[in-house]
């Protein structure tokens, strides 16, 4: 005859010590302490200017970066007209304090004119200041 299995009954104790032993192999991991409790509301129109407001700071950051490319080539290029100055005047033998009065004249014909960008497409001219 088939020999039959006896049963042992699970005690308390045992199932006392499989739980000690599955804790201590978990990772314990620790609560967070930045959730907020309480209640979040949302105002429609203020997300639909989030979220449409990418596209008008992006468009400001191309306008202002196309203004400073502008001024760094009018730069550019008055600094080029003066060094051929300055090189023509050498050869000539003409070299004299002429060369920085002129460039001081330049700079401040520069800032009695300011250029001022709008988001809106307008742009102001500002003279005399």
């Amino acid at each position: 005859m088939a020999a039959k299995k006896k049963k042992k009954k699970k005690t308390n104790d045992d199932k006392e010590t499989k739980k000690e032993e599955e804790e201590k192999t978990k990772i314990k991991r620790h609560k967070s302490t930045t959730l907020v409790r309480g209640t979040a509301t949302f105002d429609n129109n203020k997300r639909v200017d989030f979220v449409t407001g990418f596209r008008k700071r992006k468009n400001t950051r191309r306008k202002k970066a196309a203004t400073e490319f502008e001024k760094k080539l009018k730069e550019e290029r008055r600094e080029a007209k003066m060094n051929k100055r300055r090189t023509f005047r050498e050869m000539l033998g003409l070299k004299g304090d002429d060369d920085d009065q002129e460039e001081e004249e330049e700079k401040k014909e520069e800032k009695k004119r300011e250029e001022k960008a709008y988001a809106s497409g307008v742009s102001v001219v500002i003279e005399g200041l």
